[in-house]
């Protein structure tokens, strides 16, 4: 064990996420290692010809975390990504029928910092539970929870310098991503 000091006087204020949750199948992750830890991922590559996607999400509704649960001697997390995607468009929709029933993983980025927070694993994937729309006098959006089944580690964390590139250039840039025909290339969820 090692300490765990305060790291600084507002450590517990919330924290600005930018405005693209980064989405994937774990089908299409070739390499995925966290360190002896446990919660470092260490290394991250897609399969050739996969990339993961991006889905725009108001920023002061993503939530990243995990829950403890569990027996003694068989606790563990599940992992949760929700989020709300202002509109009903055919495309938000289209990802939300394709993607129900897949295992996936996504990562948050914060405004500032070198790395990211990843959840689901290739054993805990995440899964689409909760993918509700809104079309009335009250609001057009999507509410969308994402959360693992089964029990795992904590939340990783990952080097943004060890996150894959989108299809979108516009949205890599906007995430501070290498090029996407630098990356895997090819389609994405």
């Amino acid at each position: 064990m090692v300490s765990v000091p305060k790291k600084s006087s507002n450590a517990g204020r919330p924290k600005g996420k930018k405005s693209y949750i980064e989405i994937f199948r774990w089908e299409d992750v070739k390499t995925y290692t966290r360190d002896e830890k446990g919660v470092k991922v260490t290394a991250f590559e897609m399969m050739p010809g996969k990339k993961p996607i991006a889905v725009y999400a108001t920023d002061s509704t993503i939530n990243i975390y995990h829950s403890s649960e569990g027996e003694d001697d068989a606790r563990g997390f599940i992992h949760h990504v929700d989020y709300e995607h202002p509109g009903t468009e055919l495309e938000h929709d289209e990802f939300v029928n394709n993607n129900i029933n897949e295992n996936l993983g996504a990562i948050v980025f914060g405004c500032s910092g070198e790395d990211a927070k990843i959840a689901g694993t290739p054993c805990t994937p995440l899964k689409m539970t909760k993918a509700d729309s809104q079309d009335n006098k009250e609001g057009d959006k999507n509410t969308i929870n994402l959360a693992s089944s089964l029990r795992g580690g904590t939340i990783g964390h990952i080097a943004k310098s060890l996150v894959p590139a989108t299809d979108n250039e516009e949205i890599n840039a906007v995430l501070g991503l290498g090029e996407a025909s630098s990356s895997s290339g090819g389609s994405g969820v």
